[in-house]
């Protein structure tokens, strides 16, 4: 390389690294894109526990000690705890006449974030499982209309595990009256006569 011309290269060097430093000459090289920030993911609803103790509270009305004489000289009695935070538990016993009990029922009420959920385990007199009701039956209440309540299946049905119950209602109708309703699901074929309700009317226990 000629002299005079390394000496213009450095020259051009010389003069142009500032004003590139400057701003005042832009760059050739295309700018840098960012990748736009990840968007983030919505954040869930915290529910707090004045919140579900309003849910369960609602229930306030099934508590005490329940009992229906039956006609044929049994006996069932139904036991409802208060709500507590946000649960409320239930125990279920029929006795026949003769004083054998065939079963028992024990029953859970939980307010959780999305629903207010009942569950219920089934055993024999000796306290074995069912083997027609292993799984638990899962229903949600659906409505609360004063001292009513009524409970549906969870979806999926098959998770509700509810056999052909369509709805269980708790209705306290005076101060010492509670009545359990239990709606059987229509039949599926036509012709076939719609299954009545179950209808227990319990008594307060003293």
């Amino acid at each position: 390389m000629k002299r005079s011309t390394l000496r213009a290269s450095t020259l051009l060097a010389a003069l142009t690294l500032p004003l590139l430093a400057s701003g005042v000459l832009a760059s050739s090289a295309a700018p840098r894109q960012e990748a736009p920030p990840p968007a983030e993911a919505p954040k869930a609803e915290k529910v707090s526990m004045a919140q579900l103790k309003e849910a369960i509270d609602q229930l306030a009305f099934m508590e005490g000690r329940w009992t229906q004489q039956q006609p044929n000289g049994a006996v069932i009695e139904e036991h409802w705890m208060a709500p507590r935070g946000n649960s409320m538990v239930g125990t279920f016993r029929r006795t026949l006449g003769n004083g054998i009990t065939p079963f028992y029922e024990f029953t859970q009420i939980m307010a959780e974030k999305d629903m207010v959920i009942l569950r219920q385990i089934h055993v024999h007199g000796n306290f074995e499982a069912d083997p027609r009701r292993t799984d638990l039956l899962r229903m949600r209440l659906a409505k609360v209309e004063g001292k009513s309540a009524t409970f549906v299946p969870v979806d999926p049905p098959l998770k509700a595990n509810a056999q052909d119950m369509a709805s269980l209602r708790y209705e306290r109708t005076d101060a010492d009256t509670l009545v359990l309703t239990v709606t059987p699901n229509p039949p599926k074929e036509a012709d076939k006569e719609a299954p009545k309700p179950l209808v227990f009317t319990m008594k307060r226990m003293p």
